[in-house]
């Protein structure tokens, strides 16, 4: 029933952006099969994602690895990024404006992901907004998204991206790793990740409903109006 719901609302989501002023591009949502192996790939951007991606230097594709220099989100005023977050809140503006501004808690990524599914870590360097054209009628709460464009602003340690083209997973499409470096995310998030607090294994190559509330909240909780904690 889960698999389904989510398999309905993504094709809607495809449905009410198409028309959208800056292009959004919905990961399809797959029926996940277990197999005896797990595979590791490097990240493959779509046919319409590439000319963003294109324009990203070496560094600017990989936002947060283990094994290199540590990453932050803040400072970048002006420069050209390419981001992923979670959507942690929507603000539509007035319906004259045609614009709308997602809360994003970012995630860092070191450039490999499970061959079968999108994996980011989940731990992250704080939140950051992004302005897009269009309506946010469809963007679903606590889903994935990658988001690419200029930082135009920082306000209290929170950038703002002016949002060129974003990728969305929606849930069932994408899980989490354990790896990563410091966390320096926003505390609020944190308090909703069950599994984090009773010591579990935050990886899960074959995700659930329950696994994304356990690990970011209920979506009842999150969307449309949530506030920004200064």
């Amino acid at each position: 029933m889960f698999t389904r719901a989510v398999l309905l609302s993504s094709c809607l989501l495809v449905a009410s952006t198409a028309c959208a002023q800056t292009p959004v591009e919905i990961q399809p949502v797959k029926q996940l099969v277990r197999t005896g192996a797990l595979a590791t790939c490097g990240y493959t951007p779509t046919t319409t994602e590439g000319a963003f991606f294109g324009r990203l230097d070496k560094d600017g594709q990989v936002t947060g690895s283990d094994f290199g220099k540590s990453f932050r989100i803040q400072g970048k005023k002006g420069k050209y990024v390419s981001w992923y977050g979670i959507v942690r809140g929507i603000s539509p503006g007035t319906p004259d404006a045609g614009k709308y501004t997602l809360l994003l808690e970012q995630k860092f990524f070191d450039g490999m992901t499970d061959c079968h599914i999108m994996l980011v870590s989940e731990r992250g360097s704080g939140d950051f907004q992004a302005t897009l054209e269009g309506s946010a009628d469809s963007i679903p709460a606590l889903a994935l998204v990658r988001v690419y464009g200029k930082v135009v602003t920082e306000d209290s340690n929170v950038p703002q991206i002016a949002v060129e083209f974003m990728r969305v997973w929606p849930w069932l499409s994408f899980t989490f790793t354990d790896l990563g470096p410091e966390d320096h995310g926003n505390p609020r998030w944190a308090e909703y990740c069950t599994l984090c607090k009773s010591g579990g294994r935050i990886y899960n190559p074959y995700p659930t409903g329950d696994y994304y509330r356990a690990v970011l909240g209920d979506p009842e909780d999150f969307g449309i109006h949530l506030q920004q904690v200064k």
